[in-house]
C-alpha cells in the first residue's frame, strides 16, 4: 500500500532528523506571522472591506432640499419650499443585500489567509534552503579541517626531502577549492537571511535551526481530501459560485419598484402648505440584461469551481508522487552512505601506498559530490513536502 510505504519512509526520515536545534521552523513561523507587515496591511484591508460591505445592506440616507424664491410682480412676498425624504427597495431585498454582503465578506477573509499561506509557504521554503545550506557548512568545514591538515602533512614530507611537488600543490588547490565552496555557500545563507529578515517586518530572527523537524502523522492518503475540504482556493471557488448566485437574487429584487416617503412643505406670501410625499420608481430599461448578465456570471463561477476541484485532484497526485519518489531516492542514498565508508578507506589505501595522491583526491571528490547530491535530495524532498502540504500553513 501506497500508505504505509510513504509513512514507513517519513518514520524513517524522522530518525534522520534528529532535533539539535534551539527552534523549529514551526516557531520562526509563527514570528514571522506576526511581524509581517503584508500580512498587517491585508488584515487592515479586510477590515476596511467588512465595513464596506456592511454599509451596503443600509438603505441610502434620506435628502432634504430647500428653495428660496424671492418675489416677482405676480405673487408679493418670498416662496419658500423644502422636502425631507427617504428611499427604500422591497424588504426581500435588504435580506439578499445582506446575505451577499457576508458572502463578500468570506471572500476578503478567504484572501487574507491565502496572503498568509503564501507568505509562510515562501519562509518555510527559504528556512529549507537555510537548513540545507546550513548543513553544507557544516559539512564543508570538517572537508577543509581535513584538507588542511593533509596538507600541512605533505608540506611538512616536502620540507623533509620526502614528498612530492605536484602532489602537494594537488593538496594545496584542494583546500583552495573547498574555501571557495564554504564562501559561495556563506553568500547563500546571508542572502536568505536577509530575505527572512525582510519576512520578518525588518527585524532581526534568531536562526538557530540546522535540522528539518517532521511530523510522522501524516496520512498521503487523506491528502486529496482533505485539501478539498480544507483548501483556501477550493473554498474561495465555492464562496464565489455562491455569492454569484445570490448576486442573481439582488439583481432580480433591485428590478422591483423602489419606494419614496417623505415629508414637505411651502410658504407662498406668508401662507404655509405642508404635507406628505409619496413616490415610486419603477426599473423599466434594462432590468433584463441585467438578470441575464448576473446569471451568465453565476455560471461561469460553478464552472470554475468545478475546474478548480479537478485541477486540486491533479496537482495533489503529481505532488504525491514526486513526494514518494524523492522519498525513495533519498532512502536509497541514506542505505547507501550508511554502508560505505570511503573516506576511511581512501585514508588508508593512501597511508599503505596503495594509491596515489591524485587518485586519493578524484576518489574523495567523487564521495563528496555522493554526499552533497544526499543533502540536495533530502531538501528538495523537504521542499516537495512542504508544498504538498501548504494548505495547512
Amino acid at each position: 500500500m501506497m500508505k504505509n510505504k510513504i509513512v514507513f519512509l517519513l518514520a524513517l526520515f524522522g530518525m534522520i532528523s534528529v532535533n539539535t536545534s534551539a527552534q523549529s521552523i514551526q516557531e520562526i513561523l509563527k514570528t514571522i506571522e506576526k511581524n509581517n507587515l503584508e500580512i498587517q496591511a491585508g488584515q487592515k484591508f479586510l477590515d476596511s472591506k467588512e465595513q464596506e460591505y456592511k454599509h451596503n445592506v443600509l438603505p441610502e440616507g434620506p435628502e432634504f432640499s430647500y428653495g428660496y424664491f424671492p418675489d416677482n410682480s405676480n405673487n408679493p412676498g418670498p416662496k419658500e419650499t423644502f422636502q425631507i425624504s427617504q428611499s427604500f427597495q422591497m424588504p426581500c431585498f435588504y435580506r439578499n443585500q445582506s446575505k451577499y454582503s457576508k458572502l463578500l465578506v468570506d471572500q476578503e477573509q478567504i484572501n487574507q489567509n491565502l496572503l498568509r499561506q503564501n507568505i509562510l509557504f515562501q519562509a518555510k521554503a527559504m528556512l529549507i534552503e537555510y537548513i540545507y545550506y546550513t548543513k553544507m557548512e557544516q559539512e564543508l568545514k570538517k572537508r577543509i579541517e581535513h584538507a588542511e591538515n593533509l596538507f600541512e602533512a605533505y608540506q611538512q614530507k616536502l620540507e623533509s626531502g620526502d614528498g612530492n611537488v605536484l602532489e602537494m600543490n594537488k593538496s594545496k588547490l584542494h583546500v583552495l577549492h573547498l574555501k571557495n565552496q564554504l564562501k559561495r555557500n556563506t553568500s547563500e545563507l546571508n542572502r536568505i537571511k536577509e530575505q527572512l529578515v525582510y519576512l520578518n517586518g525588518k527585524q532581526e530572527l534568531d536562526l538557530d535551526i540546522s535540522s528539518y523537524k517532521i511530523s510522522n502523522n501524516y496520512n498521503i492518503d487523506s491528502v486529496l481530501q482533505e485539501r478539498l475540504a480544507e483548501g483556501q482556493e477550493i473554498i474561495f471557488s465555492k464562496i464565489q459560485s455562491e455569492s454569484s448566485e445570490q448576486l442573481v437574487k439582488v439583481t432580480k429584487n433591485k428590478q422591483l419598484p423602489e419606494f419614496n416617503v417623505g415629508y414637505g412643505g411651502e410658504t407662498v406670501a406668508g401662507e404655509k402648505f405642508r404635507g406628505v410625499i409619496v413616490g415610486v420608481s419603477i426599473p423599466l430599461w434594462g432590468s433584463a440584461s441585467a438578470i441575464k448578465s448576473a446569471r451568465y456570471q453565476s455560471e461561469y463561477l460553478q464552472l470554475n469551481h468545478q475546474l478548480m476541484i479537478k485541477q486540486v485532484q491533479t496537482e495533489v497526485n503529481v505532488q504525491v508522487e514526486k513526494v514518494e519518489s524523492l522519498a525513495n531516492s533519498l532512502n536509497d542514498f541514506k542505505e547507501t552512505l550508511s554502508q560505505v565508508n570511503n573516506i576511511e578507506l581512501l585514508k588508508k589505501a593512501k597511508s599503505l601506498g596503495e594509491i596515489s595522491m591524485i587518485e586519493y583526491f578524484m576518489e574523495i571528490s567523487y564521495f563528496y559530490q555522493v554526499y552533497d547530491d544526499y543533502l540536495e535530495i533530502e531538501k528538495e524532498y523537504y521542499l516537495a513536502l512542504a508544498e504538498l502540504f501548504k494548505y495547512r500553513l
